[in-house]
């Protein structure tokens, strides 16, 4: 039944501003705002927190990393699976040069032997970087010569200039089988963790003691100021061209870092993390925080990690709070004068909605009631919803029990056509059958858990290639693959996709592969008339498709063992192909076949 008077909930609320009258409530309110007045504030305080945090551990992870894989790298070096004498072999290359591209933010790893020979990979060059450096005393000291200190850690920080970008630098010895050999050098950029903070926070820093910036947003695109100073002979600069002073930065904010006081700003709690430190300074009209942490063993001086920010922030936020305190205040008092008469209104059609909801529950769709209908608008509107989704849940669940009778995914709209029901059919299809190379032993190296995931993911793919161009999985059989064009979804050009899909598959198998894992599949194509319908025991079918098409597609694609081919197409579906160049192979005889069958590849 259709109601002809509605009102909206807007109308019925405005019906009901004179005989406002709330007592009682301020209370209330004022309660409600200190205690949200107390956890903005420690909110507030704990996102600063977690802000720094993260920064640091961010920058601790990077550099953490590097020490790691610089030991790992020594230590290859040492127990003779990594040679570094000249010439370098080829595999010691492979090994460097994957170290380099599964660390984040390293732009270098350099070797310098104790004969003074440099040799570096550099992300973003495939070619490997060869030097003399025996001339040149200052790489060499301290770690070229026999009798060098041999030091482990992390050095000040540097400009590269044959990279054109400042770094800093975590250098290890080499023991070789025969005693010290030379050093390892990782790069880190200084740009790349400059752009990793300012993501987190665009105000945020490093500095490097209490003087120089190391990490600054103004430090991404920065060059030393006097480029003369750095030597290109020597591709290194330890001096104070890779940084810039604190007050040479052009941040007047940042500038004071070391002029705050206690942080007194309007949060309502100091900052209490470990290893945090803080404080505040004004400036002209501005009011700013800093908060930060110092990490002091990753390098040669400590590293202050943090940011700042504008500390009237948080007092427009509590003058927000004071605004929406006052709104707060109207809005309660017209929701107590206005709750007895929304309650008739709407408890009547709520109750009755819980009701058939409970029934929907239970899934008995043909029990659930009619349900009245109400003058509020939007409560009417709900009813009528609700009663439109009922009838979307019937039909749900007519799909739900198809779809458990029958397997390809793809004929689902022709299945709820028919209300479920999905008559045999008789039609001329192309079938393209798929199999494993060398399944067998695959299985037998990989294991039964291992091949099911191999299986799932090659499978996966797979499926997705033949979908694409309008084919149905009719099955999956071992590590086999029936797939059918042109049935039960019409497809005029069902040759042509089904020889594309072929090419797809065959390059996806050769460039790809399933759960790490390389796959080679062979694949035959035949075009005929086939029965397609749904077999099998009374409530539990499968859809599948007969006939000699399908037998000759199975045998053709055997005889690619034969013909050393991934894919041979019959004659009966290259006469339908035109997109693709197919080559003839020739006739061939065919298992179970009393004709020869002529067949043909292609290239693409």
């Amino acid at each position: 039944m259709t109601t002809r008077f509605r009102l909206s909930i807007q109308t019925i609320l405005l019906a009901g501003f004179c005989g406002l009258s709330a007592v009682g409530t301020g209370l209330a309110l004022v309660l409600g705002l200190s205690i949200a007045v107390k956890n903005t504030s420690e909110l507030w305080t704990e996102s600063i927190e977690a802000s720094v945090d993260q920064m640091a551990t961010e920058v601790e992870t990077r550099l953490r990393t590097i020490e790691q894989r610089a030991r790992y790298a020594a230590a290859r070096v040492q127990d003779g699976s990594v040679g570094v004498l000249q010439p370098v072999p080829e595999t010691t290359e492979l090994f460097f040069r994957t170290l380099l591209e599964t660390t984040p933010g390293v732009l270098e790893i350099a070797l310098i032997t104790t004969e003074g020979w440099y040799q570096g990979w550099t992300r973003g060059h495939a070619e490997t970087v060869r030097e003399d450096w025996s001339q040149n005393t200052e790489v060499l000291k301290g770690h070229g010569a026999p009798d060098g200190d041999r030091k482990t850690g992390w050095g000040p920080p540097l400009w590269i200039a044959h990279l054109d970008a400042a770094a800093i630098a975590y250098e290890t010895p080499l023991y070789g089988p025969q005693g010290y050999i030379g050093y390892l050098r990782y790069a880190l950029s200084l740009s790349d963790i400059s752009r990793s903070l300012t993501r987190i926070d665009e105000n945020a820093f490093i500095l490097f003691g209490r003087d120089e910036v190391l990490a600054h947003a103004m430090m991404i695109d920065r060059r030393p100021i006097d480029e003369a100073t750095v030597p290109s002979a020597v591709s290194i600069d330890r001096a104070r061209s890779a940084l810039i002073a604190l007050t040479e930065l052009g941040d007047p904010i940042l500038e004071q870092i070391w002029n705050t006081e206690d942080l007194d700003f309007g949060v309502g709690d100091e900052i209490k993390g470990e290893g945090f430190g803080g404080g505040s300074i004004s400036i002209g009209d501005g009011e700013f925080a800093f908060v930060h942490r110092t990490l002091d063993d990753l390098g040669t001086k400590p590293l202050t990690i943090g940011a700042y920010f504008d500390a009237q922030e948080a007092d427009t936020v509590f003058d927000r709070m004071g605004a929406a305190a006052v709104a707060g205040t109207v809005v309660i008092i017209v929701a107590v004068g206005l709750g007895l008469f929304v309650a008739r209104a709407i408890g009547r059609p709520i109750r009755a909605l819980a009701t058939a909801s409970s029934v929907v529950e239970a899934g008995t769709f043909d029990q659930v009631p009619q349900l009245p209908r109400s003058r509020v608008w939007e409560l009417d509107k709900a009813v009528s919803s609700f009663e439109d989704m009922v009838h979307g849940l019937e039909e749900r669940e007519i799909i739900r029990r198809t779809l458990g009778r029958y397997v390809p995914s793809s004929i689902a709209e022709q299945l709820i056509k028919d209300d479920g029901s999905l008559e045999a059919i008789e039609a001329n299809a192309t079938i393209l059958f798929s199999d494993i190379v060398g399944f067998t032993t695959l299985t037998e190296q990989l294991g039964a858990v291992r091949i099911v995931e191999v299986l799932n993911a090659y499978f996966s793919r797979m499926t997705q290639i033949i979908e694409a161009e309008g084919g149905v999985i009719a099955q999956f059989h071992g590590d086999a693959i029936l797939a059918i064009f042109n049935v039960p979804i019409e497809a005029p050009d069902h040759a042509e996709r089904a020889c594309r899909a072929a090419v797809k598959m065959r390059k996806s198998a050769l460039s790809e592969t399933f759960a790490d894992q390389p796959i080679s599949s062979r694949i035959g194509i035949n075009t005929g008339s086939v029965i397609a319908g749904a077999v099998g025991a009374e409530g539990r079918l499968s859809y599948t498709v007969y006939g000699d098409a399908v037998n000759r597609a199975a045998r053709v694609e055997v005889l690619n063992k034969d013909t050393k081919t991934t894919i041979l197409i019959t004659e009966a579906t290259a006469l339908n192909v035109r997109s693709l160049a197919l080559k003839l192979v020739g006739k061939l005889n065919v298992r179970g076949q009393s004709e020869p069958v002529t067949v043909y590849t292609t290239d693409d």
